[in-house]
């Protein structure tokens, strides 16, 4: 069973059978749509440059980094407006497998720290990149700051992890390996949102 659920969300896998249709959509979905929070995006942009760099993608690179943009950007629209249409509602449904107050928590926590460039750092960390559109709308940030923000992180999330990987590509010990680089990758961008969320279910301190 772990095998099979490895396997579908194998990054290599998603490109060799969706190919560029199936990736951009994931890209879409992972911004801007609940059910992306399950999706492995950042291993997915620099395995999206190891396959581009191997041909198996066959576009130049920057075609494949502008349409991953694009559908990021689109992503992050889609993710605000439904934050706005549904408001605060949309956080006080109940825990459901895609759905947990403590995504929301930890969200809230780098939009304490990082204001509205969460939106650029977000990009680079999981369940952050999911809901970070959804909470903006929630808070009516205005839209034309918002704007400027996604449009950013859209930009350089895929610049770096797809050219990191497209110029990685040739490098033998990277193809070697690709499983260990991939773990390191999902330990490093999911560490620091596990410890927000970690920090969320602790209880709160009450000073007397």
């Amino acid at each position: 069973m772990l095998e099979k659920f490895y396997q579908l969300f194998n990054p290599q896998t998603i490109i060799y059978v969706g190919g560029l249709g199936l990736l951009l959509g994931i890209v879409f979905a992972e911004t801007g749509l609940l059910i992306g929070v399950i999706f492995p995006g950042d291993s997915l942009l620099f395995t999206t440059g190891l396959l581009t760099a191997g041909q198996v993608i066959d576009l130049p690179v920057g075609v494949v980094i502008g349409g991953i943009s694009a559908a990021a950007f689109l992503g992050d629209q889609s993710g605000y407006w439904i934050g706005w249409r549904t408001g605060r509602t949309l956080f006080r449904r109940p825990r459901s497998l895609l759905f947990r107050p403590e995504y929301v928590e930890a969200t809230r926590r780098f939009y304490h720290r990082y204001g509205a460039w969460v939106l650029v750092v977000g990009k680079f960390l999981p369940v952050i990149r999911t809901f970070a559109p959804l909470l903006a709308g929630v808070i009516q940030m205005p839209y034309w700051k918002y704007l400027g923000v996604s449009l950013t992180g859209a930009i350089l999330w895929p610049a770096v992890l797809v050219s990191a990987g497209y110029f990685l590509g040739g490098v033998a010990w990277v193809q070697a390996y690709y499983e260990w680089i991939i773990l390191g990758m999902v330990v490093l961008t999911t560490g620091p949102v596990l410890w927000r969320i970690f920090q969320s279910r602790l209880p709160t301190k009450v000073s007397v």
